[in-house]
C-alpha cells in the first residue's frame, strides 16, 4: 500500500510540474505577444526557454510544491509567490549576463501573469485528486473536545489539505460512538494501535489541550510510530498559541514567539500599509460608490450615510461610515451580505481610525458586554477593521469566542494574515453576490 501511494504521489507531481511548464510558457507567450506584438527577441532560442522553465521547476521542487503537503490555500499561494520573484531574479540576471535586448518589464508581465494562473491550475488539480480520493490523507484526532472540534471544521472546510478525518478517539464516556463534526467518536485513545492495524491511517491529530506533559507523553510513544506524522494542537486560542518559531539551541529546542501588533514597529507596518492599500481601493471603487450613493440618494431623497459611535484604538470614539440602505427594501439585506454598505469605511481607514483587517468595530458599551474589561482592553490597543478574522471565520455569529481570536489575530498579525483575510474577505462578497 505504502509502495503503490508513493508512486501515485510521484506520477501526480510529474504530472503537476508538466502543468506548471505549459503555464509557465504561455504565461510568457501571452506576455511577449501583449507587450513585443509576438515576436520573440533575437538570440532568444528554445534552449533559453527551455533554461527558464528548467529553473521554475527547481524552484518550485526546492520550496517543496511537489510534495502535496497538507497545507492550506493561503499558505500554497504564498510559497508560489516567493517562488515566481526568486524565478524572475534569476531569469533578469541571466539575460543581464548574456547581453539580451528584451525589456525586464516584459519579464515581470510574464511572472504577473503566471502568479494568478498557476494558482488557479494547482487549485483545479486539487480539488480534482480531491473529488477522486487520489493523495487523500487520513487523519485520527485524539480528543473530541472543543479544540478538536475546531481542527475538523478546519480540515473539513479546506479540501485543498487533501485532509479527510476519519474518527475521533477520547477517553470519555459519554462521547463514545456519538457523532462530533460529522465524525464519530470510534473509540478510546488506547484503540489507536487497533484501528491502524484495521485500516490505513497516514496522520494523528493530539488535541487534548488540557492533558499533563506526562500524558501527552504517553500519547504521543503511542501513535508516533504508527502514522507518517503526528500534529500536537494546543488551544489556538491560547497564550501558547502566538505566532511562533521553534530555534534549536546547541540541542535545547526554544520557541520563539512574536508580539504581532503589540509591537510598535508593526503597528507602523500595518497603518503604512493600510494608508496605501485603502488609497489604492478608493481609486479601483470610486466608480462603484458613486453608483451606490446615487442609488441611495434617488430611493427616497435622504442622507447617502449612516454614521455610527465606534469605539478605537485606546477607546478614542469616531463614527463610522456606511451606506444608508434602508430605501432598499429588497435588495438591502443583498448589498449588506456583499459589504457594500461598509464601502465608505475606507474614508475611515484614510482617516486613521480604522484599518482594512482588525477587530471588529464595537461600541464601548457592546466591547465590555461582548468581550469582558480586560479583553476589551487589550483589544482597544489597536484600530478595528473593516473585515477581520472573526468576521470571516464560519463561526462569526458565536460572540463567544469573538474576543478570543480577535486576541489571536493581534498576537500572530502579519502582513501575510491581512492578505489572506483580505483574499478570504473577497472570495465571500464575491459568493454572496452569486446567491
Amino acid at each position: 500500500m505504502v509502495k503503490y501511494k508513493n508512486n501515485t504521489r510521484a506520477f501526480v507531481s510529474v504530472c503537476q510540474a508538466v502543468i506548471d511548464s505549459l503555464v509557465y510558457r504561455f504565461s510568457f507567450w501571452l506576455a511577449v505577444s501583449l507587450w513585443l506584438d509576438g515576436k520573440i527577441p533575437v538570440g532568444f532560442t528554445s534552449e533559453v526557454i527551455y533554461f527558464f522553465t528548467g529553473t521554475m521547476l527547481a524552484v518550485f521542487y526546492f520550496n517543496s510544491l511537489y510534495s502535496f503537503k497538507t497545507w492550506l490555500l493561503w499558505d500554497e499561494i504564498k510559497a508560489v509567490l516567493k517562488s515566481s520573484l526568486l524565478i524572475l531574479l534569476v531569469a533578469v540576471l541571466y539575460l543581464y549576463s548574456q547581453g539580451f535586448d528584451i525589456s525586464r518589464f516584459t519579464l515581470a508581465a510574464g511572472i504577473i501573469i503566471f502568479i494568478p494562473l498557476c494558482i488557479i491550475s494547482r487549485w483545479i488539480v486539487r480539488r480534482l485528486l480531491f473529488s477522486l480520493g487520489i493523495l487523500s490523507t487520513n487523519i485520527i484526532i485524539l480528543g473530541a473536545g472543543r479544540t478538536g472540534t475546531i481542527f475538523a471544521d478546519k480540515i473539513a472546510g479546506h479540501p485543498f489539505t487533501l485532509g479527510r478525518v476519519t474518527g475521533f478517539l477520547d477517553d470519555d464516556e459519554a462521547k463514545q460512538g456519538i457523532t462530533v463534526a460529522g465524525v464519530k467518536v470510534r473509540g478510546k485513545l488506547e484503540d489507536f494501535t487497533a484501528l491502524c492495524a484495521s485500516e490505513r491511517v497516514d496522520e494523528a491529530a493530539v488535541a487534548i489541550s488540557s492533558a499533563s506533559r506526562s500524558f501527552l507523553t504517553h500519547i504521543l510513544d503511542l501513535v508516533e510510530f504508527h502514522v507518517r506524522q503526528v500534529h500536537y494542537i494546543p488551544d489556538m486560542y491560547m497564550l501558547t498559541a502566538f505566532s511562533s518559531s521553534i530555534r534549536d539551541v546547541d540541542g535545547m529546542p526554544v520557541i520563539s514567539a512574536s508580539q504581532g501588533l503589540l509591537n510598535p514597529v508593526s503597528r507602523t507596518v500595518k497603518s503604512l500599509a493600510d494608508y496605501t492599500a485603502a488609497f489604492v481601493t478608493l481609486i479601483l471603487w470610486f466608480p462603484l460608490m458613486i453608483c451606490v450613493a446615487a442609488a441611495v440618494k434617488m430611493s427616497d431623497g435622504g442622507e447617502v450615510f449612516s454614521r455610527q459611535e465606534r469605539s478605537g484604538q485606546d477607546g478614542r470614539k469616531f463614527l463610522m461610515y456606511k451606506f444608508r440602505l434602508s430605501g432598499f427594501p429588497h435588495s438591502g439585506a443583498k448589498l449588506r451580505r456583499a459589504y457594500l454598505d461598509e464601502l465608505p469605511q475606507i474614508l475611515n481607514v484614510l482617516r486613521g481610525e480604522m484599518s482594512l483587517v482588525g477587530p471588529k468595530a464595537f461600541t464601548g458599551a457592546d466591547m465590555l458586554h461582548v468581550y469582558g474589561g480586560e479583553t476589551a482592553r487589550k483589544i482597544s490597543m489597536v484600530k478595528p477593521g473593516i473585515t477581520g478574522f472573526w468576521q470571516i471565520s464560519d463561526r462569526e455569529k458565536d460572540k463567544r469566542i469573538c474576543g478570543e481570536m480577535n486576541l489571536y489575530y493581534i498576537r500572530n498579525w502579519s502582513l501575510w494574515l491581512d492578505i489572506v483575510i483580505l483574499l478570504r474577505t473577497f472570495i465571500e462578497i464575491f459568493r454572496a453576490r452569486t446567491r
